[in-house]
């Protein structure tokens, strides 16, 4: 059976707004994007789902200024990762909660596909079941959060630490593939399919399995040489290598690396910089 597939309205043009309505429409959802800054001219009386793609500060303004405008049924979702239906004033006289795609929206004129990831929802039910048949409908997989958003801001925290940690690290990476010489374009590429490698393994195999590399399997000599190297190059590479290590070298100490490999490795991260 074919899931329905709601008509929304996509309020915001930032990024991921702009990125959230091309990925719905690449979807095959009936979705239109309506500009945040002046949300009461928008017409939206038949649709059935207003998703807020505004700054955190604003979803209560904005949604305020919307719901007179929509019909009584319609449900109303911001994509707000740490808040829940408390962003929404108590008053809004419409179903409301959170639907946070957990997508990077890089840029949005090039939509990643929804197929696969998944829709963080919280609020009541009425809310979450829209969110339920929008990710549904899309092919995401949806992650219920409960009724409140008490649990918001960890889990914003952990989407944060895994999209915005791989991407700082893999900026720094490619920083340090340049002092090498290669070439930018080049870079990117090679850092970019490693970490597809690794986004499959951490699927594929799960974790900790899919951590590897010499701090893992306790090779202090390549650690101390890894620093070495990065100290002659870049302080802002060894730092990141530095503040790493530790969160590798517990996860390796809990699937059972030897006391003895684990502190020759600590001698090796703490071994000052020249």
């Amino acid at each position: 059976m074919t899931a329905h597939r709601p008509k929304v309205a996509v309020v915001g043009r930032g990024r991921v707004g702009r990125g959230l309505h091309g990925a719905l429409v690449a979807a095959g959802v009936d979705a239109e994007l309506v500009g945040g800054r002046r949300p009461g001219r928008a017409a939206l009386g038949d649709v059935e789902v207003v998703i807020l793609a505004v700054p955190d500060g604003a979803i209560g303004e904005v949604a305020a200024a919307l719901a007179p405008r929509t019909p009584e049924g319609a449900v109303f979702l911001h994509c707000a990762g740490s808040l829940g239906a408390e962003a929404f004033p108590p008053t809004l006289g419409r179903p409301a909660g959170a639907m946070h795609p957990l997508v990077s929206f890089a840029h949005p004129k090039k939509p990643p596909s929804l197929a696969g990831t998944t829709f963080a929802l919280a609020g009541p039910a009425a809310a979450r079941r829209a969110g339920r048949a929008l990710a549904e409908a899309v092919g995401a997989r949806p992650l219920e959060r409960g009724v409140d958003g008490v649990h918001g801001p960890a889990y914003h925290a952990a989407a944060a630490l895994a999209a915005n940690g791989a991407a700082a690290l893999a900026t720094v990476a490619v920083e340090v593939l340049e002092t090498l010489g290669a070439r930018p374009k080049a870079a990117r590429r090679a850092v970019g399919a490693l970490l597809r490698t690794v986004a499959e393994n951490v699927e594929r195999v799960g974790v900790p399995d899919a951590l590897t590399g010499p701090v893992m399997r306790g090779d202090a000599g390549t650690v101390r040489r890894h620093r070495e190297a990065l100290a002659a190059r870049s302080e802002a590479a060894l730092g990141a290598y530095d503040a790493i290590a530790p969160a590798i070298l517990r996860t390796a100490r809990a699937v059972g690396l030897p006391e003895a490999s684990a502190r020759a490795v600590r001698s090796a991260l703490q071994r000052k910089r020249k």
